[in-house]
């Protein structure tokens, strides 16, 4: 069902929210499942149910909200604006659920709330993974989930206490308003090969000498990539071409220490001493166009106190890891 409309179906936030709260837990889910599985037919078979059933759950929502959710076509669903947003408040409610759920759990047995902690990868396999080994090896502190995602889905969820802190690389001042901010680690680059890779015996390498070697390099449109793309034209060179684009920040060291090929890492993950021995730091001289890394709380905590705690571990480590820099 398409609904053709010449202004916009809410003109209240007050009305808005009178059409939401109509809304069925069966639709909900649904969108839920349609958001994981990526199209209906995949969704039904998620849920168990009939695709024909799954998509009458999604048009009588639609009937509800008089709006259209989705835009039908041969090879599936795209979401409209007004499905965008649904799918965003299906998918904060399956993270609610799942949060009510853990604690109802610990509840009954008496335990302590875990502290959960959203990450982006960079800090997930670097400072934080460091820090939280710490945290938790103290009997008397809770225990921890991580919850990694893209910074924008972590700091929504921060607002809405679905998490206790933020840890990674920090946004904006003018996105951070209504929470804490603390710079830990002032994040560069490395260049990094096997140890077994000719280049690794070198005592000084010029990039430009590193530009016929095979990379793998970050995904175009990561912060990563737009740091050392910036870093390197200023120094009057080229990017490397890539052999290997990548989302994931663990690939890197992956695929860097079982081949030939040449990448970067950020300094933080590279200082952090919790990658393999089989990497070499390449002596390669280059201003990097530093990113601040660091944490995001709420400045009104319930228990600020818990928080704390793993803050105090997280500056000591970011201490640690910019000293063996200084070494090196």
């Amino acid at each position: 069902m398409i609904f053709l409309m010449s202004k916009p179906r809410f003109e209240a936030v007050g009305e808005a929210a009178a059409a939401l709260r109509r809304m069925t837990m069966a639709e909900l889910r649904a969108l839920s499942a349609i958001k994981s599985a990526g199209n209906i037919s995949r969704a039904a078979m998620q849920m168990g149910v009939s695709q024909p059933a799954l998509s009458q759950h999604v048009r009588e929502l639609e009937d509800k909200l008089g709006v259209s959710l989705f835009v039908r076509h041969r090879r599936g669903l795209d979401p409209t604006p007004f499905g965008s947003t649904l799918l965003r408040l299906a998918d904060a409610m399956r993270v609610d659920f799942g949060i009510a759920a853990e604690e109802l759990v610990r509840a009954s047995r008496e335990d302590q709330v875990p502290l959960r902690v959203g990450s982006m990868p960079v800090t997930s396999a670097g400072l934080l993974a460091v820090a939280i080994g710490r945290f938790v090896g103290e009997p008397s502190h809770p225990d921890a989930v991580i919850v990694e995602g893209p910074r924008e889905l972590l700091m929504e969820h921060l607002r809405h206490g679905r998490i206790d802190l933020f840890v990674g690389r920090l946004p904006s001042a003018d996105a951070t308003s209504g929470l804490n901010s603390e710079t830990l680690f002032l994040d560069g680059a490395v260049v990094i090969a096997s140890s077994r890779h000719p280049l690794a015996r070198k005592s000084r390498v010029l990039l430009p000498s590193l530009l016929s070697h095979p990379w793998i390099l970050p995904a175009e449109d990561t912060s990563f990539r737009q740091q050392i793309e910036e870093s390197i034209r200023n120094a009057g060179h080229p990017l490397p071409p890539a052999r290997i684009a990548t989302y994931s920040m663990l690939s890197f060291p992956a695929v860097v220490a079982t081949s030939d090929l040449l990448g970067f890492l950020p300094t933080s993950l590279f200082a952090s001493g919790t990658l393999s021995s089989s990497l070499q730091r390449l002596p390669v001289e280059m201003s990097w166009i530093p990113s601040p890394l660091g944490v995001l709380t709420r400045k009104n905590m319930a228990d600020p106190q818990r928080v704390e705690k793993l803050l105090a571990i997280l500056r000591s480590v970011a201490a640690s890891a910019n000293g063996a820099l200084t070494l090196n």
